[in-house]
């Protein structure tokens, strides 16, 4: 566990033009984060459409990613809807030599109890050969990670800890005073200056896909005495500029201007019309964020 630690890009799945997983930008696109200072990845995670893969095209993804992972740690994202399936994924991250998996509480039974996420979450922990880390989103799944949830779990040798998308600093604050237990990875970029600065060993990021060179840099100012500040701000610019937009869409627009392979989304997600691709580009060269 004591890998688990720097900047990750939560990255994004390359499809084609039909919908299809497409390997080929993948090169380009991991050499890209290479380059801007990304010591991670997470696969199949928010920013990668998860839940818009079947089992088998997750796999092959993963598989794709850790051939091509250089020095990069690789948590793979295992959560889905019904226990089998993360179970399976899992089992199959653990196998392909990944550093940890990021799971999901089941989605779909809204108000589910403690204990049955924790029942849920157990399981995974059971059949898990790597560290796990749970994954607090209920923006996205209206079941966030508590801490009732999270002492009925205490213990466990493969909790690892979580990663904490809520977007609320007094949340993000909490776990890293009140946890030192669990490693803590806040998942909102807003946050990242704050949360290095109280001890967390890290970020997982969606803006890292367009930008990686600006998130990292908030965590190397964090951590040598830098001007955090500013190196906070042009990442919350960044960030409020994409954001205006289909953030998953917007990343695969700005990634393919910046000399990564086009990439595409699969539905229900749309692409960005064209008009709004050059004005989101616009945008970030009028804020010297592009060339």
């Amino acid at each position: 566990m004591g890998e688990l630690k720097g900047t990750m890009t939560a990255i994004v799945t390359p499809f084609d033009r039909t919908g299809a997983l497409d390997i080929g930008p993948l090169d380009s696109y991991l050499q890209f984060q290479k380059a801007g200072g990304i010591d991670g990845l997470v696969v199949c995670g928010t920013n990668g459409e998860g839940p818009s893969l079947n089992v088998a095209e997750r796999k092959r993804y993963l598989e794709a990613v850790v051939e091509r992972r250089d020095a990069f740690t690789i948590i793979a994202g295992t959560g889905a809807n019904n226990l089998p399936d993360t179970i399976e994924l899992t089992r199959h991250a653990g196998t392909c030599g990944v550093d940890a998996v990021l799971v999901l509480p089941p989605f779909f039974f809204k108000n589910p109890s403690a204990q049955g996420v924790a029942a849920f979450f157990r399981r995974v922990l059971d059949a898990s050969d790597v560290p796990v880390l749970l994954y607090s989103i209920p923006q996205q799944t209206a079941v966030p990670i508590t801490d009732d949830i999270l002492a009925l779990l205490a213990g466990h040798p493969r909790l690892a800890g979580l990663k904490d998308s809520e977007g609320r600093w007094d949340r993000t604050h909490a776990l890293l005073a009140g946890r030192p237990d669990l490693i803590t990875f806040p998942g909102s970029d807003d946050l990242l200056g704050r949360a290095t600065l109280a001890g967390a060993a890290g970020s997982i990021s969606g803006t890292a896909n367009s930008f990686p060179e600006l998130v990292s840099a908030v965590r190397h100012a964090a951590l040598s005495g830098g001007d955090v500040e500013a190196a906070q701000a042009r990442l919350d610019l960044a960030k409020s500029i994409v954001l205006h937009y289909p953030l998953i869409a917007a990343n695969k627009s700005v990634l393919a201007h910046r000399g990564v392979g086009r990439m595409y989304v699969r539905p229900p997600l749309v692409e960005l019309p064209q008009a709004l691709e050059n004005e989101l580009v616009a945008r970030l060269k009028s804020a010297d964020l592009l060339d």
